[in-house]
């Protein structure tokens, strides 16, 4: 299966059933992130609340209504024509802990687009949104043992600008920290 034209949209009753043909994608999947980024949608579907759903979407985009801890994001989601990509969501300014797990940006992938550029491609069009909301750079963090994550962060790093910084040790493992700038600099190489 090949990557056709990739794009950003707002989660909405539009793209639901193309997010429901990815659901069963989802289910032998071991990736933690399913339980913040497809669960709660599930969760609202099996209690006829979906639109209470998409609203609370909005709202933490906009800093209302948030769980305690949290900061405001906005949320995408990432479709290949009329398919369901994945999840991206934009944190709009970082707390202590964000600063060492988790960053500005997070990324959930559908499993069968998984190693095929998508991610690293939404990161890119994140990097655009970022911009839009005055970030100048956003923190992007992964797990030690993710070197493709690593690869495509430090691959952005290259294009856009920024910094490695010191990893940290949490949840019981490394993880590695990058800076990357929003926009490209006149001083960044784009070969």
């Amino acid at each position: 299966m090949g990557i056709g034209m990739l794009k950003l949209v707002k989660p909405s009753k539009k793209y639901l059933d193309s997010f429901l043909k990815s659901f069963s994608d989802y289910e032998q999947d071991e990736n933690q992130f399913k339980d913040v980024a497809i669960k709660p949608l599930i969760k609202a579907i099996s209690e006829n609340n979906v639109e209470e759903f998409f609203k609370q979407i909005d709202d933490y985009s906009k800093g209302k209504n948030l769980p305690e801890g949290h900061v405001p994001g906005t949320t995408f989601w990432m479709m290949d024509g009329k398919e369901f990509v994945g999840t991206f969501v934009i944190r709009h300014f970082l707390t202590p802990k964000l600063e060492e797990w988790g960053g500005h940006i997070a990324v959930n992938i559908a499993p069968k687009y998984r190693g095929k550029f998508s991610s690293f491609i939404g990161v890119k069009l994140c990097l655009e949104e970022a911009s839009k909301l005055g970030l100048k750079r956003v923190l992007m963090t992964c797990d030690e043992r993710n070197s493709a994550s690593y690869r495509g962060i430090t691959g952005l790093m290259k294009l856009y600008g920024g910094e490695k910084i010191s990893d940290t040790f949490v949840n019981g493992h490394g993880e590695h920290r990058v800076w990357v700038n929003t926009t490209k600099s006149s001083k960044v190489a784009t070969k």
